[in-house]
């Protein structure tokens, strides 16, 4: 069976969130047994998880293929955004997987019939990682990209196909929805930091 880093990093979310709960309730827990458990699957995901010829992180352990929900690492704390391994994985998923200006979820055969379109929330996560890295210019592309799907009343499908200009999936679609928000925010705190050091620059 695969072992898909996306999962594996939310295992160690999941241990980790449980440490800074367990540390800042002051309740008992089995914390060096949970430490020892979350550095060892951050070990794994950086030796098994992490493809040293090309420097990006991969879908699975011991692969090559990249997977769209790579660019939540950083979402979860599990990478910086600024981190050079996630630079170079967000400049392959944006190579690799672009279709149109958005992007696919992977590109690996998945078994299922006909080929997948473009999922919308993976254009917003993209718009995240960028604007955590501070290049405003091509989140705010991307932003407007993504945006472009949505219908008249801003209402975001699952997926969409680019050739066609057309939603597919589940409509509406919350995964999409929460994205877009996620994004948005994501944007005006990366202003935010421009300006603060646009201005700490000017009185300087």
């Amino acid at each position: 069976p695969k072992h898909f880093v996306h999962s594996k990093a939310l295992a160690w979310v999941a241990v980790d969130r449980g440490l800074r709960l367990a540390e800042h309730c002051m309740r008992k827990a089995p914390e060096s047994r949970w430490r020892r458990t979350r550095d060892e699957i951050r070990a794994e995901i950086e030796e098994r998880g992490y493809d040293e010829q090309r420097g990006v992180f991969v879908q699975a352990f011991d692969g090559t293929a990249l997977d769209a929900a790579l660019l939540r690492l950083p979402t979860v704390e599990f990478v910086d955004y600024g981190d050079e391994r996630m630079v170079r994985t967000v400049d392959a998923i944006r190579e690799e997987l672009d279709l149109g200006g958005l992007l696919r979820r992977y590109s690996e055969d998945d078994s299922l019939e006909g080929e997948e379109a473009a999922f919308v929330a993976c254009a917003f996560w993209l718009v995240e990682c960028l604007a955590g890295q501070g290049r405003l210019a091509d989140a705010q592309s991307a932003f407007d990209r993504a945006m472009a799907t949505a219908n008249d009343l801003g209402l975001f499908a699952e997926q969409y196909d680019p050739e066609a200009d057309s939603m597919l999936g589940n409509f509406p679609q919350a995964l999409s929805h929460l994205s877009h928000v996620e994004a948005t925010l994501a944007l005006i705190r990366a202003r935010e930091r421009a300006d603060e050091r646009a201005a700490a620059t000017h009185r300087s």
